[in-house]
Formats: structure tokens, C-alpha cells, sequence
């Protein structure tokens, strides 16, 4: 009877996980809730809310390691440099834009960015800084 009631227990936690709602974002940037009962949704939440931030002068921005920095420097790819094509590439200044969150190595690097109140994800592989999404070598 114990084995029972345990077994049970487990099926009906398990059970729960298969049962909740699904979050996924549509090729144009929509956001859809997928439900439980195979029907589907439109957020209420917009896309601008969602990549909304706030450029206030208490965040911390993101500093780079000492040893990635002071090779990148050689290259022309640092944060400095990063705001800088960032600036031309979103028309805004260098002072609206603040660095959120990065995951920098020597050869490649993502970055989370705030951009005049917009957040907006920038990768970089060597030297070259794009938007996430863009194709920066076409032929």
C-alpha cells in the first residue's frame, strides 16, 4: 500500500510538468503561449516592453578581464570600440549606451546592451561587432 501511494504521488508531480504552459517567440518577434490543452495564444506582453531597459545612473556596467582586454586593445575590439559602433550603427550617443551583461573570450564574444532605453544583443567574432541576427560577411 505504501508502494502504491508513492507511485502515485510520483505519477501525479510528474504529470504536472507535462501540463503547464509553453512560452516561444514567432520568426517576426511575437511572443505566443502554447497551452496545455493544444491551443495557442498571443501575448499581451509586448516585444517593446520585453526588450525595454532603463539607463540609470545606479547599474553596473560590465568590465572586462585584464588579460582579454589588454589583447583586444592591440585589435580594435574592446567595449570602448564596441560603443563606438554601436553609437553609429544606432544613432545614439556613447553616453546612452551602457553595457548590461557580456560573455567575452578571445576569439568571439556576446553582449547584452542597453541603447537609448532599448535592449538589444551584440556578438563579436574577431574584430567584427554585429547586431545578433545579421549576417555581417555576406559574399
Amino acid at each position: 500500500m505504501k508502494y502504491l501511494t508513492l507511485l502515485s504521488l510520483t505519477l501525479l508531480f510528474s504529470l504536472k510538468g507535462f501540463c503547464q504552459n509553453i512560452t516561444a517567440i514567432t520568426t517576426n518577434g511575437r511572443t505566443v503561449i502554447l497551452k496545455a490543452d493544444k491551443t495557442w495564444d498571443y501575448s499581451t506582453e509586448s516585444l517593446s516592453e520585453m526588450n525595454s531597459c532603463s539607463l540609470d545612473s545606479n547599474i553596473i556596467e560590465y568590465i572586462s578581464d585584464r588579460k582579454i582586454y589588454s589583447q583586444l586593445k592591440t585589435q580594435g575590439a574592446t567595449i570602448e570600440d564596441l560603443k563606438k559602433h554601436i553609437s553609429i550603427d544606432m544613432g545614439c550617443k556613447i553616453s546612452e549606451i551602457k553595457i548590461l551583461d557580456a560573455s567575452e573570450q578571445l576569439g568571439n564574444a556576446i553582449y547584452i546592451v542597453c541603447v537609448c532605453g532599448k535592449k538589444v544583443k551584440y556578438r563579436r567574432i574577431g574584430t567584427v561587432f554585429f547586431k545578433d541576427g545579421e549576417i555581417p560577411f555576406k559574399q
